[in-house]
């Protein structure tokens, strides 16, 4: 069996990766609460947009479970508590398809292509419990078919556990029951009066829980999810994108076919491992989460079936046919990684999964008391802040009404309807994500709120408040945003600076000519830096102010090629960066003693100043000094072989006979 090892081997590799769960913050966070209060919530204590909602939570003995292991071994122990519950699950599935008769080796490729179609799903929530007691339940029903019936009857007072750990609980009885109609028809009616048995036990068990008859409406969100707040999971399955789960299904087709089409093959599938087959079937279909509750039924049974269709396959070449896949398939991932660069084994948190550094920022403005944020950095929030903070929105969609998802699941709304939906929160700040593709990042109207923050993990803004002034002042930048289905949310420079902005008219003029520059834009660039200066007042006067101006305008207009113009904005400004590019701008005007002096001066200032040094070689060869300039050149590949100019200046050493 040490083909079922390399199984287990092959699992442990899709489930010892980075963790890149956004709801286990949340699901931390009540299990700390838990734990410390000794009951479990039952209203909203997360969210300041409806702390009196009703939390159904039908996970909080998992929570607990999560939380333990948090405390234990921080991030990279809710990755190990993953990792064991799905090696417990394969390693049971494994045993239940041997023991129904499939060949050793045939079972672990089909239980490996069984966890491809289920990885989507190995995070660290608490569907792994149904994961871990869907295998139980087929274990039981293997050994309560060969007169051993005890497991199946232990999953009644088992059950009790699982309610209280997973809302898909409500699978066991529908699996059960599925099954004991199954077995009817395959005319074993021991096995259905069985599983009806417990079946039937099992249901009261759905309402054993501090929710109660909730969980009637939280597993009707299972199917009502895309009309009331779309999410990933809830999708339906699409090919190719969910390439396995239809791999798997087409074997099981294939199975069935051969069953009726092969008299010797009569009951290859019997209906009561179909029939539960056939609904989760249809159910992953309809929803992608259920895909992987779909592949653990459908693993051992493909593996039962096509052993039998295919006997000769028990030997030697299939068992080192199906380790040599195992360990390639489980290897050679991490050896790509290292060879990349990467770590080869990684259990952290993955890497931008959290927007620190935004987070950080509206920590330090003090912005969090009434702050919008998307949905899936809720999770990381109420982990982060809590209790001293609430969040807007988090990912338990049961805590909050349909009317709040009817508005938040719309991509079009306006900025009346947006500003009217924040006011009935008193939202005074907001915190978005996924910046690049968010449409939300269109509707806040640049007369009531300043964009204070701007980076590849999010973009912030605050409501124009007295109290905020100064803030704004600091930190505001001058854009707006549209936002297309086909083109993403995109920047739009506010040339006009709203009336409402306490920013002086030279300062947005700057700070517009910087937006404009890093956006290569460099004609705008200029524009708006000529009108800073043309604007300056206050502030603005002082001389550190126009120095900076004057040498972004002078190297942007270099960058243009307009020499004279970056020549008159950086005459007589004394940083190295401005001389230098002042340098080159008289270097080709063709004024080369003025130019010269300016590299010069650098140079005895900064003598490893890599661009000066090319600057002077340059003028020392316009003026025929070969000799020097070739030393200079020299100097500068020495020291820079990598420089951006290096290609530059070996060419023209090679022109210079060196």
């Amino acid at each position: 069996m040490a083909v079922g090892y390399l199984l287990l081997l092959f699992v442990a590799g899709r489930c010892l990766v980075p963790m890149d769960e956004t709801d286990l913050f949340f699901n931390l966070r009540l299990g700390e609460i838990v734990l410390s209060t000794g009951h479990v919530p039952t209203e909203n204590l997360l969210s300041f947009t409806y702390p009196g909602a009703t939390d159904i939570n039908l996970a909080w003995l998992f929570q607990v479970v999560l939380a333990l292991a948090h405390r234990a071994a921080g991030i990279p122990g809710t990755v190990l508590l993953k990792t064991g519950f799905v090696l417990a699950t394969w390693a049971i599935l494994f045993r239940v398809a041997v023991r129904r008769g499939a060949a050793p080796a045939l079972a672990a490729l089909v239980l490996a292509l069984a966890a491809w179609s289920a990885e989507p799903r190995f995070v660290e929530r608490p569907h792994l419990v149904t994961f871990f007691g869907l295998a139980l339940l087929l274990l039981a029903l293997e050994r309560a078919e060969i007169g051993r019936p005890r497991l199946l009857r232990l999953l009644i007072p088992a059950g009790l556990f699982w309610a209280n750990a997973n809302s898909c609980f409500f699978l066991a009885p529908v699996v059960l029951l599925l099954y004991a109609g199954g077995a009817w028809l395959d005319g074993v009616r021991v096995h259905a009066r069985r599983a009806t048995v417990v079946g039937l036990a099992l249901v009261p068990l759905m309402f054993a829980t501090p929710s109660g008859f909730g969980c009637l409406s939280y597993i009707a969100n299972h199917i009502r999810m895309p009309w009331l707040r779309p999410l990933q999971e809830y999708r339906t399955a699409r090919w190719p994108l969910d390439g396995p789960f239809f791999f798997l299904l087409a074997g099981l087709a294939a199975a069935v076919t051969a069953s009726i089409a092969l008299r010797r093959l009569r009951g290859l599938v019997p209906w009561r491992v179909a029939a539960p087959l056939f609904a989760l079937a249809l159910l992953g279909a309809f929803r992608i989460r259920f895909v992987a509750e779909f592949s653990i039924l459908a693993g051992p049974a493909l593996a039962v079936a096509a052993s039998r269709v295919l006997p000769n396959l028990r030997g030697r070449v299939l068992t080192w046919s199906a380790t040599a896949a195992l360990v390639g398939l489980t290897v050679v991932p991490r050896a790509q990684a290292a060879l990349a660069g990467a770590r080869w084994f990684d259990i952290g948190i993955e890497a931008d999964l959290v927007p620190d550094a935004a987070i950080a920022f509206v920590d330090q403005q003090g912005l969090r008391s009434r702050l919008y944020n998307d949905l899936e950095v809720g999770s990381y929030m109420t982990w982060q802040g809590w209790p001293r903070f609430r969040v807007f929105q988090d990912p338990r969609i049961n805590g909050y009404p349909p009317s709040f998802h009817a508005i938040l699941r719309r991509t079009d709304l306006s900025r009346v309807e947006w500003q009217g939906f924040l006011d009935g929160f008193a939202v005074d700040a907001a915190l978005l994500t996924y910046p690049a593709v968010n449409p939300r990042g269109a509707w806040f109207d640049p007369k009531k709120w300043a964009l204070i923050y701007r980076a590849a993990d999010g973009l912030v803004f605050t409501r124009r408040l007295p109290e905020r002034a100064a803030l704004i002042a600091e930190r505001e930048i001058p854009l707006s945003f549209i936002y297309a289905q086909a083109t993403g949310l995109l920047p739009v420079a506010l040339d006009d600076k709203p009336t409402e902005s306490a920013i002086s008219d030279c300062e947005w003029q700057r700070r517009l000519g910087d937006y404009q520059r890093s956006a290569n834009d460099d004609r705008a660039a200029v524009r708006a830096y000529e009108s800073a200066l043309a604007a300056a007042a206050g502030l603005c006067l002082d001389s550190a102010w126009q120095h900076d101006v004057k040498q972004d305008l002078g190297a942007t207009a270099l960058r243009l090629g307009d020499l004279a113009k970056a020549a008159t904005a950086l005459d007589g400004l004394p940083a190295p960066q401005a001389r230098t590019n002042h340098g080159f701008a008289l270097l080709g005007l063709g004024q080369l003693p003025a130019a010269l002096a300016d590299f010069d001066a650098v140079l005895a200032a900064l003598p490893s100043n890599d661009e000066a040094c090319f600057g002077r070689a340059l003028v020392l060869e316009a003026l025929g000094r070969r000799t020097d300039a070739a030393d200079a050149f020299k100097q500068l590949l020495t020291r820079s072989p990598e420089h951006i100019s290096a290609r530059a200046a070996r060419e023209h050493l090679r022109r210079l006979g060196e």
